[in-house]
């Protein structure tokens, strides 16, 4: 656009200068039209800037990584005038990141009409892409000057990791000690006597130290009581999403997201209830979700993509144990790609038989550290002494390869 303009002054002191030197009246009325057809241009192009509407819409709101991401835009004009040059800016971002990236689009749009923009885009990375309408420009006929639109309309579309069942040894060496649960069943009786399931009547072979005597002289005939069964919580799935550094951000955050969700989708699929915890930027606070089913599962996942990474002044394990300190549990699994001697000390007063720390290793050279013929796989950012202490405290440490989560899985034991 500079050009056409620096180009359209040439012209005009071009023409003005062979209007001087010609003096003739032709040669003046050409030099007024060159003048004052800009300005003509600039009304025209004021109106149609003015009159011209816009939405964007999608028509998918939740996709798997790199599928395509179907965004319309229509663009009504509703003037006499027909737009030649039209630029529409599209701007998006993932909010565990914030990096903004832009696509431009050049479209003309009829006289009178509605004019559909259809593009897709595609995201290689989880979490909530938000896409808007930054700006739309239009431009006049010759390109000398222009008029924008900004800061329009945006949606937002959820980038679903990836999970998946882990193999059953993967199991093997999580407790089936029972833990007392103030959580109960809803449809099924079980042998609590602290919390009655339900009344009914006498059935041969019910115990008589379940008859519910009071209400039997009541009803004049015997009734008995069921007790409930109670739910047990046993596990607890920590996914700490500090915020992670350098290019491959969206990488790590992946890695954590796709390493905790298998556990916990495999852990639902095998029946174990258990907790999935993390911390939540957004409200400032420790959040956590019981997953019993696949909703719970789908709920966590949405509470995940809406909590965004957060910097270190936040220890995940220690809010956690603030808010719930006398909670006990048989395994603990805390996935995360920032391991500090804070997080460590915090993981310690969690009353955990076992805890695994699953450390998502984004270095490309690997050290193998043995001791007690136990093997432990540490990156270059781990020192010894981090590993030393991770020993002492009775914890167990895995590294995991974002690019082979589920091989490195199903290939360690965990302690």
């Amino acid at each position: 656009m500079l050009r056409n303009k620096i180009r359209y002054i040439l012209i005009l002191i071009m023409m003005g200068f062979l209007a001087i030197l010609y003096n003739e009246y032709f040669m003046g009325i050409l030099f007024l039209t060159i003048v004052i057809f800009p300005l003509l241009l600039f009304a025209i192009l004021f109106y149609v800037h003015r009159r011209l509407s816009y939405e964007m819409t999608s028509v998918a709101h939740v996709l798997n990584k790199g599928e395509a991401i179907p965004i319309s835009i229509q663009l009504h004009n509703p003037t006499i005038f027909p737009i030649a040059n039209l630029c529409i800016t599209i701007s998006y971002y993932n909010t565990f990141s914030n990096i903004v990236k832009k696509q431009d689009f050049f479209v003309s749009i009829d006289n009178r009409t509605t004019t559909t923009v259809t593009c897709n885009l595609k995201s290689f990375h989880t979490g909530n892409l938000v896409i808007s309408l930054s700006k739309i420009k239009v431009f006049d006929y010759l390109k000398i000057f222009s008029l924008c639109k900004k800061d329009l309309n945006s949606v937002q579309v959820a980038i679903l990791p990836y999970y998946y069942e882990l193999t059953e040894d993967f199991l093997e060496n999580c407790s089936k000690m029972q833990i007392e649960s103030d959580s109960y069943s809803t449809v099924k009786s079980g042998d609590d006597p602290s919390e009655v399931f339900a009344i009914r009547q006498y059935r041969e072979g019910d115990r008589l130290q379940r008859i519910h005597w009071k209400l039997s002289l009541k009803q004049d005939q015997l009734m008995i009581k069921e007790f409930s069964e109670p739910l047990n919580c046993s596990l607890v799935v920590f996914v700490d999403i500090e915020n992670p550094q350098g290019e491959d951000m969206l990488k790590i955050v992946d890695a954590i997201l796709e390493c905790a969700l298998s556990l916990s989708f495999t852990f639902m699929l095998k029946g174990y209830i258990h907790y999935l915890a993390w911390y939540d930027k957004v409200h400032g606070e420790c959040k956590r979700v019981r997953i019993v089913n696949e909703k719970d599962l789908f709920e966590a996942v949405d509470g995940l993509l809406n909590s965004g990474s957060y910097k270190q002044d936040n220890n995940l394990a220690a809010m956690y144990y603030a808010e719930y300190p006398n909670e006990q549990y048989t395994d603990l699994f805390y996935v995360t790609n920032k391991l500090c001697d804070q997080k460590l000390d915090s993981l310690v007063f969690i009353n955990a038989i076992n805890r695994q720390i699953l450390y998502i290793d984004d270095s490309n050279s690997l050290d193998m550290y043995r001791q007690d013929n136990d093997q432990i796989v540490m990156d270059m950012q781990i020192t010894t002494d981090l590993v030393s202490r991770i020993k002492e405290k009775g914890m167990g440490l895995l590294s995991i390869n974002p690019t082979n989560i589920k091989r490195d899985l199903e290939e360690f034991k965990l302690s």
